[in-house]
C-alpha cells in the first residue's frame, strides 16, 4: 500500500522518526508546498532554518530517492487536489452569501480582498522591467485558451485602443504558423495561462522562448508549465481554486499592465487615444448618417 500514499502522508507517518532539523524541514514543507517545485534544496534548507544537506537527509527518511522526487511527489499531490470542477468551486464559495442582507457589499467586498492580496504579491522591480519591455516592443503579440482567452481579449481591446502592432494569437487558425514566423526579438508575447493550462499557449512559450523572444506570462500557481518557458512570470494566487472567481483580479491586473506600459510616455499614449477616437467617430458617422 506504500505506493497509495501521498507525500503528505509520507511526511505524517515518519514524522516523529525525523531529527528536530529534518522535523523542520518537514514542517516547511507542509506549509509551503508550492515553494518546493520551483525551489532548491539549498533553498528550502535557508527558508527552513537548516541546510541543503539536511533537506537531503529528510528526503531519504521518506524513502525518496532525493529532492529531485519530493518535487515530483509534491507537484503530483499539488496538481490532484486542484483537479475539481472550478465552477463547483465557485458556486460553493458563494453559497453562504445566498442569504445574506449585505450579498453585494460581501460579494464585492471578496473580490476586493483578493485583488489588494494579489497586488501585495507582485514583485516592483519585476514589474517595472516587464512594462517598460512591452512600452518598448515593436510588436505586442496576446494568447490565451480557454478560460484565459476572456483575459486576452481584453488586454488586446485596451492595447490596441493606445498603441499600434498588438495582434491577439489564435491558436486553431491556419494563420498561426505564420503568425509565429513573424514574432521576432522586438516583439513580446503575453501569454495567459490559469488552471487547465491548455496546452496550445504553452507550446506557443515554449517554441518562442527558446528563440529568445521575451515571454510575459500570467498564472495562477508557482507550480503551472508556463514558468518553464516565459521571461517574466506574475502569479495571481487565490486561496480557492476558482477561474472563474480570479477574472475580477485577472481584469485588474491587466488593467495595471497596461498603467505601467502608458507612464514611460503617458503623452504618447493620450495622443494614440486622442487618434482613435477621432477615427472611430467620424468612421461612424460617416457610415450610418
Amino acid at each position: 500500500m506504500e505506493g497509495t500514499h501521498t507525500i503528505k502522508d509520507k511526511i505524517e507517518m515518519h514524522f516523529n522518526e525525523l531529527s528536530k532539523g529534518q522535523q523542520k524541514v518537514a514542517n516547511f514543507v507542509i506549509n509551503n508546498l508550492t515553494f518546493i517545485g520551483v525551489h532548491s534544496a539549498a533553498e528550502v534548507g535557508e527558508k527552513a532554518g537548516t541546510s541543503e544537506t539536511t533537506v537531503i537527509r529528510f528526503c531519504y527518511a521518506l524513502g525518496l530517492e532525493g529532492y529531485a522526487q519530493l518535487q515530483k511527489e509534491i507537484t503530483l499531490f499539488v496538481f490532484n487536489h486542484t483537479t475539481t470542477s472550478t465552477l463547483g468551486n465557485y458556486v460553493s464559495s458563494k453559497k453562504e452569501l445566498f442569504n445574506d442582507q449585505c450579498l453585494i457589499e460581501k460579494a464585492m467586498g471578496q473580490d476586493s480582498s483578493k485583488i489588494v492580496g494579489i497586488a501585495k504579491q507582485i514583485d516592483k522591480k519585476l514589474f517595472d522591467e516587464a512594462t517598460r519591455k512591452l512600452h518598448e516592443a515593436k510588436n505586442i503579440y496576446i494568447v490565451g485558451a480557454g478560460a484565459s482567452l476572456l483575459g486576452a481579449q481584453w488586454l488586446h481591446f485596451t492595447m490596441n485602443i493606445l498603441r499600434p502592432n498588438v495582434k491577439l494569437i489564435q491558436t486553431e487558425t491556419a494563420e498561426l504558423i505564420r503568425t509565429l514566423q513573424e514574432i521576432d526579438e522586438h516583439s513580446v508575447v503575453v501569454v495567459i495561462s490559469l488552471h487547465r493550462y491548455f496546452k496550445e499557449p504553452i507550446h506557443i512559450a515554449e517554441a518562442l522562448h527558446e528563440r529568445g523572444i521575451p515571454i510575459l506570462a500570467i498564472t495562477d500557481s508557482r507550480l503551472a508549465p508556463i514558468h518553464k518557458h516565459c521571461s517574466y512570470a506574475f502569479i495571481l494566487e487565490q486561496p480557492e481554486l476558482s477561474t472563474i472567481d480570479l477574472m475580477p483580479a485577472l481584469v485588474s491586473f491587466l488593467n495595471l499592465l497596461v498603467t505601467g506600459m502608458m507612464t514611460y510616455d503617458p503623452h504618447y499614449y493620450n495622443t494614440q487615444r486622442v487618434k482613435y477616437d477621432d477615427f472611430q467617430n467620424s468612421f461612424i458617422a460617416d457610415r450610418w448618417s
